[in-house]
């Protein structure tokens, strides 16, 4: 009686064992049950079953913060592969459950089949500058700053109503994080803006493009574009830009961070200095351009190196330059910013001597 029973027993084992379903995670859950992504980032859920059969549909089942709940129905395809991808923008941070089901007549076993995600809202990082509603003028303009994230650039894509429009594409950030990007864009519409760095997705904005009646068409220009161009600079080796200037005025800004002096020659040949703020506020000028070029020299006001940003706007280029170091004279030692030229400093001599003429002459 006892072998008749034990004998029982293991068959009861065998069958309950080979009644179990098992699958394996393919991806970051295969490894941990534990992960943590970023709120804008897809979640792909997929496995792999050596024994489920083709046909059969499981159930992904999420739980998350303030009773959230989402059901979503995978079938098992050839090879045992089931795969169902899940968006995360608009959900809540915090930690998420996913599990996966399978139909009673397909018990899974006592393999873990369940995997805990925890998702991270970046987007309170991030700051549009740039309008979220613009006319439609053939560029759709997309300015703003990531806090913590410095000059570490940021991964840009856009899309829009005819598909992708920009990258995904990587884009300059100063040391304040900022970025500056002008899109050519083709009609009116919604634009999605998905700004990520090199941890993942940091946020997604939308952009309402609008057209404005007009009787005359709108040809698309540039005019109005940040272009942006950076070197490292010191004073015993400053930095030098060329700059194409458009008709109109063109306005130059500075990085912050670094108490910037900048010189620069107009399309007439004068000399000018500009240095009126400290590290913590750009330093910014506007001259009237006509199409000529400006050449520009970047130090620091003091004796450490840094890297400067300069900003253009409604010009044609802004380039780093090795030949613009003809155009300036030597710089002296930190502390001492070179003065304008001024007429007054040639007319001076001359007026001293009519005045000496003048004395001669008047004396008996």
């Amino acid at each position: 009686m006892k072998k008749i029973a034990l004998a029982s027993i293991l068959l009861l084992l065998c069958t309950t064992a080979a009644g179990a379903y098992s699958f394996q995670f393919i991806g970051p859950p295969q490894n941990s049950g534990s992960l943590t992504g970023y709120v804008g980032d897809a979640i792909v859920v997929e496995g792999v079953s050596q024994n489920i059969p083709p046909g059969v549909t499981l159930t992904l089942r999420v739980t998350g913060p303030e009773n959230y709940i989402l059901t979503r129905q995978m079938v098992v395809q050839n090879e045992g592969r089931f795969r169902t991808v899940l968006e995360t923008k608009g959900l809540r941070e915090g930690d998420y459950r996913f599990e996966i089901q399978a139909p009673d007549d397909y018990p899974l076993g006592s393999q873990r089949n369940w995997f805990m995600y925890r998702l991270v809202d970046r987007s309170l990082l991030l700051t549009i500058t740039s309008p979220l509603e613009q006319n439609y003028d053939g560029w759709l303009t997309i300015n703003g700053r990531v806090d913590e994230l410095g000059s570490g650039g940021i991964e840009l894509t856009v899309s829009g109503p005819a598909g992708i429009y920009f990258g995904p594409k990587w884009v300059s950030t100063d040391q304040m994080g900022r970025f500056f990007q002008e899109i050519p864009i083709d009609m009116d519409g919604v634009y999605s803006a998905q700004i990520a760095d090199r941890k993942g997705m940091i946020g997604e904005v939308d952009f309402q493009v609008v057209r404005e009646e007009s009787p005359i068409p709108l040809t698309p220009t540039p005019s109005q574009a940040i272009i942006s161009a950076s070197a490292t600079a010191s004073r015993e080796n400053p930095a030098y830009f060329v700059m194409q200037t458009r008709s109109g005025s063109a306005t130059i800004s500075t990085s912050l961070g670094v108490d910037w002096v900048i010189e620069y020659i107009d399309e007439s040949g004068n000399h000018h200095i500009i240095n009126e703020y400290g590290a913590d506020r750009a330093e910014t000028f506007t001259i009237e351009g006509d199409g000529g070029t400006i050449h520009i020299r970047a130090y620091p006001d003091g004796g450490e190196t840094g890297t400067v940003h300069l900003y253009g706007q409604n010009v044609v280029s802004l380039t780093t330059s090795t030949t613009a170091s003809e155009k300036f004279g030597d710089l002296v030692g930190p502390g001492h910013t070179p003065a304008e030229e001024s007429p007054a400093f040639i007319l001076m001599p001359l007026i001293a001597l009519a005045i000496l003429v003048i004395c001669l002459v008047k004396k008996p």
